[in-house]
């Protein structure tokens, strides 16, 4: 976990030997940031975006900006701080009071660390990046744009900790993905299953669903979205958003699961998908009877805030499943 109250336990884990203490800052309400700020007063810091995630449990959309806010103000003097060139929420935080030294990472804007030539491989994303002016070639065993966003900020705080480019390139080839984020698992009938069921925001979401467009190829693309939870009064614009980004991207099938999520099925199709593509269910049951009967070989992406769970659902149509049954 990543919130102030867990900080202790990893700080106990710290032996005589550790020179570097990599910590994520959790922000699920006001003033976490900075609490864990005061306890361990970051040399180095990074705001990889600014999105959506915990907007109703903070308050709205700009308590959000606040909140990652306290992670620039809680930086020592003399700190290296990396931000995103191109997320439009990152360009309201303030370093008008933070003494130190600031880069940006990005592929759009002009940057300190630029992303070029990005591509998709089947095992992950390449990537060239120019930094402060030498170039180097980067892979990340997984995929789409915004984990290139993830890994230039990990190449900048490599740099800043005095890693080379080569050390960081074999670091970042050997990266170990956690379970049930663009979790790549082959499925029964030859169907490629992407696991991104850990919990679930319009940004996460609308990423996802790109590394699905992007990588199904001649595969059908099947997108199976449910509820995104804790985003307070967004909520229903927040899948109304979802589903206009749906229209956009010509899915061979939209399956929705949950209150809300009917909201995207239904924004899709007034944006121009087509009703017989899109297919809501209130049974779980159902709705794994129904994918079992997707066509051969397809593509099949399953997003939902935690509570939904949609692991369980995944781990019925794997091939291993499929053996376990006979």
């Amino acid at each position: 976990m990543n919130t102030f109250r867990f900080l202790p336990s990893y700080l106990l884990k710290l032996s005589p030997g550790v020179q570097v203490l990599l910590l994520e800052m959790g922000m699920k309400s006001l003033n976490n940031i900075a609490r864990q700020c005061r306890v361990v007063r970051p040399d180095v810091g990074a705001v990889t975006n600014v999105g959506e995630a915990h907007a109703g449990s903070l308050g709205g959309l700009n308590r959000i900006v606040m909140a990652k806010q306290e992670l620039i103000d809680g930086l020592k003097n003399g700190a290296t701080l990396y931000l995103n060139a191109d997320c439009s929420r990152s360009k309201k935080l303030s370093t008008r009071n933070f003494h130190g030294t600031v880069y940006k990472f990005g592929i759009d804007s002009p940057s300190d660390i630029q992303a070029t030539n990005i591509r998709y491989t089947p095992r992950g994303m390449t990537f060239e990046a120019n930094i402060a002016g030498k170039q180097g070639t980067f892979f990340i065993p997984t995929w789409g744009e915004h984990n290139v966003y993830n890994a230039m900020a990990a190449i900048g705080i490599a740099r800043s900790l005095g890693i080379s480019i080569p050390r960081i390139q074999k670091g970042l080839e050997r990266a170990r993905l956690p379970r049930m984020r663009l979790q790549q698992i082959r499925g029964t009938n030859r169907r490629i299953l992407i696991n991104d069921a850990w919990n679930a925001n319009p940004s996460a979401m609308k990423a996802g669903l790109s590394v699905l467009r992007d990588l199904s190829g001649k595969r059908k693309a099947i997108a199976v979205l449910g509820d995104m939870k804790e985003l307070g009064k967004y909520t229903r614009e927040a899948h109304r958003e979802i589903g206009r980004f749906v229209a956009r991207i010509n899915l061979h099938q939209l399956i929705t699961y949950g209150y809300y999520a009917k909201e995207i099925g239904r924004t899709a199709i007034s944006h121009g998908m087509s009703p017989q593509r899109v297919i809501h269910f209130t049974s779980r049951e159902s709705l794994i009877r129904h994918l079992k009967n997707s066509p051969s070989g397809s593509m099949i992406y399953f997003k939902a805030s935690r509570k939904f769970k949609f692991e369980k659902i995944v781990n019925t149509l794997t091939a291993r499943s499929a053996q376990n049954n006979k």
